[in-house]
């Protein structure tokens, strides 16, 4: 049985609002190590993530995006690079409730240079989720609407980056490997098939694809569009290249968009596995499905 039906979908525009490479084209734009895409379907303004911080508003204000009229917002997970501007968009908007996975406000560290570095939510909007509860909305299991799902961590059956074993969870003291239990996926039902928005795919690209067919094994994807957390220092090329030949047997008509965390090995190993079909993220690229 099919939990997410992929008929009767409508246009999709996806704007890249922030993202790590900047515009060839428009130098006005703000660009930085984070994520933040707007989406816009049959009249629905969806926001997932909120960039690093410092680039949301000034972009959205560049690109003619009304961050006022978002009606649904959706944390992919609890990164300060996803979260950075959630304060400043809730000064500006005074509807939209932001969807968030389980876990997503525990501290979360990366060990670099043998130590660790804090890279969660910031404390400030930590607190701002305290005190504005009602704008906040936990998720556990699969949220279904009439033209988007959000799809909560996708199961282990593949294995996640490698990167992952650098990140931790958890007060100081009581830190663990972060299994990344808060990530959400925002599958679109559009009008060439489903269009698929990763955050950083901590829980592993081709976990997520198999969790699209999972609740829908005759839907056809049409797009999947994100980071998928393969870092050139962390992840071996032959790894790479077998994720690459998987999604490619797993998705074998879909276009594939990454960039964020997916850097230059691996940009390089997909655009040669779907040719004509893959294309990189940049911040103001404007994809419509």
């Amino acid at each position: 049985m099919s939990i997410i039906n992929s008929s009767g979908g409508s246009a999709v525009t996806l704007t890249i609002l922030s993202e790590d490479s900047p515009n060839p084209k428009n130098p006005e734009l703000k660009s930085g190590h984070g994520l933040a895409i707007h989406v816009s379907v049959k009249g629905i303004s969806l926001l997932y993530d909120f960039g690093p911080g410092g680039t949301l508003i000034h972009n959205s204000e560049k690109m003619g995006i009304r961050l006022e009229d978002v009606d649904v917002a959706i944390l992919s997970h609890g990164h300060y690079d996803h979260s950075g501007d959630i304060k400043t968009f809730l000064e500006v908007n005074s509807k939209a409730v932001i969807y968030h996975g389980r876990d997503a406000f525990t501290p979360r560290w990366s060990i670099s240079n043998g130590s660790p570095r804090e890279v969660g939510i910031p404390a400030e909007i930590r607190e701002l989720r305290d005190e504005k509860p009602e704008r906040f909305a936990l998720i556990n299991d699969l949220y279904d609407r009439e033209d988007f799902v959000i799809l909560p961590a996708a199961p282990g059956l593949h294995s996640k980056p490698s990167g992952n074993s650098l990140l931790l969870a958890g007060n100081e003291g009581e830190r663990l490997q972060d299994d990344f239990v808060d990530e959400l996926t925002l599958v679109i039902r559009g009008e060439k098939g489903l269009v698929v928005i990763t955050g950083c795919s901590h829980r592993g690209i081709l976990n997520i694809s198999e969790q699209i067919k999972a609740y829908c094994s005759k839907c056809s994807v049409n797009a999947l569009i994100g980071g998928f957390h393969l870092r050139n220092k962390e992840e071996s090329e032959e790894n790479i290249r077998f994720i690459a030949g998987q999604l490619a047997e797993s998705l074998p008509d879909s276009r594939i968009y990454s960039g964020h965390c997916t850097e230059s090995n691996a940009s390089s190993i997909l655009g040669k596995t779907f040719g004509k079909r893959y294309g990189k993220m940049y911040t103001g690229r404007i994809l419509e499905f």
